[in-house]
């Protein structure tokens, strides 16, 4: 899916980074710094994506893109693209720590992180984005008020009129400037690749029991193309399991061992990568502000990826393109207060969202009610429509992770 001409070297050295004042310089070309790339510039900014590893490079992900994430990328024109190349899956399926299943109808694909980070960061290229190697050391604000970056190795000083922070869980530079109040993570999740003669084509997700009072996390099935998955586990809020620790590569197993749809699929495996693991970031606890001077934060850094049920990509690019629109507000005007419509759009679109994602997890964290709530959902017409509304954010979490919500789909029965 490379459309850039061949001759074209699209990941400079950071010693060839062209000379001048930039309008943004990026740091991070992951889903939330590539699609801000894109966006500004095919809005005509000099645009410099930086990134400490070359492309392709390995990213522990689920692999899966929700309804967000394919409208960011048709967004860039990526879309089509991308469906084609994609592995597309039609249900996802919620199992308790029970057994007690809930089906899903949706718009689901996967696509190995690996790939999509580079066709994104190539798109940015293509839309005249330079895409640079170097990890960056130190970022400030000078007296003139331009952003300065200092590359390790790189004797030469990058200077732009605005700074777009995108590294992720990688928090030493958000933290440098004093803008996290939380440095340990959210979670931590873990993965491996499996080929198997195993057919299943449906998104699994199945919650596990760390006691008879919590449900620290969830195990996935994501099937990709050519007889791959995507298997693994994720453990959200450590910290609600109380002073027990929690072993994830035994999480891991027993989740293979119990759960017959995992131990069918590695029996007949033929093939399985070794597992990889990460930490995983969110709900914006910690972070502030978003918007600081010239400098404005994305993705995972703040937090963007969802409780309820790990998801990153899709709200890394949401914030992505929402920093570009006001960015490019912002040099249009030559007005740096007009970053704060980003902070605005985050607050509005995202936070009321997150609450909602929030009282999910928290419902899901206890075993006996989140083995009622996938049951009484799983026979309701009602709740898996709403349920199936709230992945593709045409909902609020909150219509159906309520009282209110929980008493409507005894109520209603289609």
């Amino acid at each position: 899916m490379n459309n850039l001409p061949h001759s074209i070297t699209w990941q400079l050295e950071a010693s060839s980074i062209p000379d001048g004042l930039w309008d943004v310089v990026i740091v991070g070309a992951g889903p939330a710094g590539a699609i801000a790339a894109a966006h500004l510039a095919a809005s005509h900014q000099r645009v410099l994506l930086l990134d400490r590893k070359k492309f392709p490079r390995e990213k522990v992900c689920g692999d899966g893109l929700l309804p967000d994430a394919l409208r960011c990328l048709d967004a860039i024109g990526l879309g089509e693209s991308v469906r084609a190349a994609g592995h597309k899956i039609s249900v996802s399926v919620f199992v308790s720590p029970s057994g007690n299943q809930l089906e899903l109808p949706g718009e689901y694909l996967t696509k190995k992180r690996s790939d999509l980070d580079m066709i994104v960061a190539q798109k940015a290229v293509e839309s005249g984005a330079v895409f640079a190697l170097g990890e960056v050391k130190q970022l400030a604000v000078e007296p003139d008020g331009r952003v300065s970056f200092l590359i390790q190795g790189c004797k030469k000083k990058i200077r732009a009129r605005i700074g777009i922070v995108a590294t992720g869980i990688r928090l030493r530079l958000f933290c440098n400037l004093n803008w996290s109040a939380r440095k340990r993570p959210s979670g931590v999740a873990m993965r491996c690749y499996v080929r198997s003669s195993y057919v299943h084509d449906r998104l699994v997700i199945s919650f596990f029991s760390h006691n008879r009072h919590s449900v620290p996390g969830y195990g996935w099935i994501f099937p990709m193309r050519n007889h791959e998955y995507n298997v693994g586990c994720g453990i959200l809020s450590p910290g609600r399991v109380g002073k027990s620790s929690i072993n994830l590569k035994k999480k891991f197993k027993e989740f293979i061992d119990s759960f017959p749809l995992a131990r069918d699929l590695m029996q007949q495996s033929d093939r399985a990568t070794a597992l990889r693991a990460a930490t995983l970031r969110y709900n914006f606890e910690g972070a502030y502000p978003f918007v600081n001077g010239p400098i404005v934060a994305v993705g995972e850094t703040i937090g963007t990826t969802l409780p309820f049920i790990g998801e990153g990509i899709g709200k890394a690019m949401e914030s992505g393109q929402l920093a570009a629109e006001a960015v490019s507000r912002a040099l249009a005007s030559k007005d740096l207060n007009k970053l704060s419509r980003y902070y605005q759009k985050i607050e509005f679109e995202f936070k009321t969202r997150y609450q909602g994602y929030r009282k999910a997890e928290k419902w899901l964290a206890r075993p006996r009610l989140n083995d009622f709530v996938i049951k009484r959902f799983g026979n309701s017409g009602y709740a898996k429509k709403v349920l199936a509304d709230v992945i593709a954010e045409t909902k609020n979490p909150q219509d159906i992770f309520s009282l209110k919500g929980i008493f409507k789909s005894l109520a209603v029965k289609k």
